[in-house]
């Protein structure tokens, strides 16, 4: 009797478990997908830089919010891609409708970008105060930390959350290198306040970071991967 209520006890629970997969994803279709050789500056959840794609149908680029699973990107290269495309049943509020994941790269080829002209991204640029909006991937609610570039000079100064800080830098048409970084040296009663600063500080210092101004924000990677964003406001 044990082993009876044991084996559909068993039973409804794999009925349970098929009946939830079957909801929650739809049937699967090909795409092919053309991935452009830059990302763009977007707002999801939070701000974030996204995928510029093209579908079968596209006349122009258009925003990728998504991730695709076992794609690794290189900037500087654009991508044909075989895509595996999931509808999802029962969408929460925050997630995509759809699941990607990589099939097959069809091609992959280098194109080349561009040159920035460097003199008026940085001309654009000293004219504005940069407010911090991201670190690491998280999303600095009502920060306080900023930075104002003072290109002629090749110096910053600014506010890293309870200190003033400045410094020197050198760029490139495509990289920014902090140097001689300090700060004052105010205590700080604000634990959250203080570990931004302590994080802010430890990224900067004698680092080479790959640079875009994209709309209203300044971004920064290292490694590829967006580290600092800034947004765009009046020195006033």
């Amino acid at each position: 009797m044990k082993q009876l209520f044991k084996n559909s006890a068993l039973k409804l629970i794999l009925i349970f478990i098929l009946l939830f997969g079957l909801n929650l994803f739809a049937h699967a279709d090909i795409i092919r997908l053309v991935v452009k050789e830059d990302r763009a500056s977007c707002t999801g959840v939070a701000p974030q830089t996204c995928y510029q794609v093209k579908y079968k149908n596209s006349k122009s680029w258009e925003l990728f919010y998504d991730q695709i699973a076992g794609f690794k990107y290189k900037p500087g290269y654009r991508y044909v891609l075989q895509v595996q495309r999931t509808k999802r049943i029962n969408v929460p509020a925050d997630a995509s409708a759809y699941q990607y994941k990589l099939k097959k790269v069809l091609k992959k080829y280098r194109v080349q970008t561009k040159p920035v002209k460097e003199d008026g991204v940085w001309s654009f640029v000293s004219k504005h105060k940069w407010n911090l909006i991201q670190l690491n991937g998280i999303t600095q609610e009502n920060s306080p930390a900023f930075l104002i570039f003072h290109a002629d000079k090749a110096r910053f100064n600014g506010y890293a959350g309870c200190n003033n800080f400045f410094g020197g830098f050198e760029k490139t048409a495509t990289t920014i290198t902090f140097k001689q970084i300090g700060s004052t040296l105010m205590a700080c009663a604000d634990e959250s306040k203080n570990k931004l600063e302590g994080d802010l500080l430890k990224l900067m210092s004698d680092k080479t970071f790959r640079y875009d101004v994209a709309d209203q924000t300044l971004n920064l990677y290292l490694d590829n991967k967006l580290v600092l964003m800034f947004g765009m406001s009046s020195l006033e």
